[in-house]
């Protein structure tokens, strides 16, 4: 039986398939040609803690496999202006549609609308979906290291940056933190959520931070949900955070996130 993660692959290959016999890869790379940018630096972002010591990246998200709905009436849009506000420091939005309830469109909407840098967050497997990333406005992709080969990482990692944007490379266990070293990136991705079994354990990203050298950035994913779990990465040294369900669920966001971020922000 498949475990979620390779459902998910499975799927995804299916629409990317189906994407392509709608427009080839070549079109999407004729249009990039003549298409003119502007990047936010997403990296550049995220090398420095900013207010309170960190940096969040709020995530726009409607459900997850192992959560189900979360908030599938989210306007995403809205949230992330209530992010922006808030004081994060970049906006990741995740864009699969069958599992997530997102969109390609959310993330057109929400680039337009605020004017932090954002993360398209997704299962990329393949470089088409590196060039529809691109045309849909987003600044950084996630690459996870789980569900690609070594020589794929490479490639998409390569093509992330001919193009201009970051890449935000997901690792959950140090064999795979030696893989996304290999690969030269220079901002990492712990994932807490093992993404075979979906159990999050918040001691994973603390246990790994010692094996970065001093020119890769750590961001730690999934299962936090208050000040003192962020402090508790800070000791190690991470001062990113990618923050999500626990952000969509809160009354209010703005404020949630200021409490995350630390008393030092200004109410």
């Amino acid at each position: 039986m498949m475990t979620i993660l390779e459902r998910i692959v499975a799927d995804k290959k299916q629409e990317i398939a189906a994407a392509k016999a709608k427009i080839s890869a070549s079109d999407l790379r004729t249009r990039i040609g003549d298409m003119a940018r502007d990047l936010r630096g997403f990296q550049q972002r995220l090398a420095a803690p900013g207010p309170g010591g960190v940096n969040i990246i709020a995530e726009v998200k409607r459900a997850s496999p192992s959560k189900g709905d979360i908030c599938k009436d989210l306007d995403a849009v809205q949230c992330a202006r209530q992010y922006a506000a808030g004081g994060a420091a970049a906006v990741s939005v995740l864009t699969d549609t069958p599992y997530f309830k997102g969109s390609l469109n959310d993330l057109r909407k929400v680039r337009a609308a605020v004017t932090l840098p954002v993360l398209r967050k997704e299962f990329i497997i393949d470089p088409y979906q590196v060039y529809e990333t691109f045309i849909a406005g987003a600044d950084a992709l996630l690459l996870i290291v789980r569900i690609l080969s070594a020589s794929q990482l490479n490639e998409l990692a390569s093509l992330t940056a001919e193009l201009g944007m970051d890449a935000l490379v997901e690792i959950h266990t140090p064999a795979e933190y030696e893989i996304a070293h290999a690969a030269g990136a220079g901002l990492i991705g712990i994932n807490n959520r093992n993404l075979a079994t979906f159990d999050t354990d918040l001691d994973t990203a603390v246990g790994m931070a010692a094996l970065f050298q001093p020119d890769e950035i750590p961001v730690t994913a999934s299962g936090i949900h208050s000040r003192a779990d962020i402090e508790q990465n800070l000791a190690s040294g991470i001062f990113n955070f990618l923050v999500g369900e626990s952000l969509v669920r809160a009354k209010d966001r703005k404020a949630f996130l200021r409490t995350l971020i630390g008393s030092q922000v200004k109410q």
